[in-house]
């Protein structure tokens, strides 16, 4: 499937204002890419060595002698072919660079890796053959930028525009039907079904995280504002700063917020509480 952006934010990467690769992706695309080649790149004829590096890193079915407590890890790096390795790279790219770009690296990678490791962990008392690529988390990803950003269009095949929360939903449709399904299949459904319903919980339970930071950020200005009368004219530019940044979260949400927007706000709450604090 071919993907192309129609949005505001894709023009913004092209005319220098947000970088195309930002580090966390960077880094998950080089090791992706570098495990890929020093497992022989999906080739045949593998040599003995990269043979055991399959069978240690694959991640293998629980019960089986051949399971090792690491693949739920390691097995997100392995891929059968230049063919999975590409798909899966580039949707990497596609859908993490906004949500590294908006979250911030730690932020983004904690989400991979919580939807690829727990999809792992699904997948290994499931199939009963050894399962690889990341997959699990990139489906993560993909539920994340649907709820996120549900209204983005993305053009498929070049052609067809699709809302981005469509194109969740028909993912997300067709893992679960094939996960039902009875037929034999190489694609490990459950993975990235799995990885999908974890990103969702996990995205549900950030935004009810953030949103009782809202509160307890608006309760310390609020308290600031009746103790003192209003903010002083020292701190006008950061009063003025902080309406502004709550002003667009009552409108478009906490998750329209940069992380430099939710540092300052955090800072902000927190200068003015300490200014205005009895000595």
């Amino acid at each position: 499937m071919r993907y192309q952006y129609s949005s505001q934010g894709f023009k913004k990467n092209f005319n220098g204002n947000r970088p195309l690769l930002p580090a966390g992706v960077k880094l998950l695309l080089i090791i992706n890419v570098a495990v890929f080649i020093l497992m022989g790149a999906g080739g045949r004829g593998l040599s003995e060595f990269q043979t055991m590096l399959y069978e240690i890193f694959s991640l293998s079915f629980f019960h089986s002698n051949e399971y090792r407590f690491w693949q739920i890890g390691t097995y997100l790096f392995v891929h059968a072919d230049w063919l999975h390795i590409m798909f899966n790279m580039l949707a990497l790219w596609l859908f993490g660079k906004d949500l590294e770009l908006d979250w911030g690296k730690y932020d983004f990678l904690t989400l991979y890796f919580i939807c690829g490791i727990g999809s792992g962990i699904i997948t290994m008392f499931i199939n009963t053959s050894p399962t690889i690529g990341a997959s699990g988390a990139i489906y993560g990803i993909l539920v994340a930028y649907g709820m996120l950003y549900p209204n983005r269009i993305l053009l498929l095949y070049g052609i067809f525009p699709f809302k981005v929360k469509y194109i969740v939903l028909g993912f997300g449709l067709i893992a679960f039907l094939a996960t039902l399904s009875s037929a034999p299949s190489s694609t490990s459904h459950i993975t990235h079904l799995s990885g999908m319903i974890i990103g969702i919980i996990y995205i549900l339970f950030n935004f009810k995280f953030k949103t009782i930071k809202l509160w307890y950020v608006k309760k310390r200005i609020q308290a600031i504002q009746n103790k003192v009368g209003g903010i002083k004219n020292d701190n006008a530019s950061i009063k003025k700063q902080v309406d502004k940044i709550l002003d667009k979260v009552n409108n478009e949400g906490w998750e329209s917020l940069t992380i430099n927007e939710e540092e300052f706000l955090t800072n902000a709450s927190k200068r003015l509480f300490d200014d205005h604090s009895p000595n």
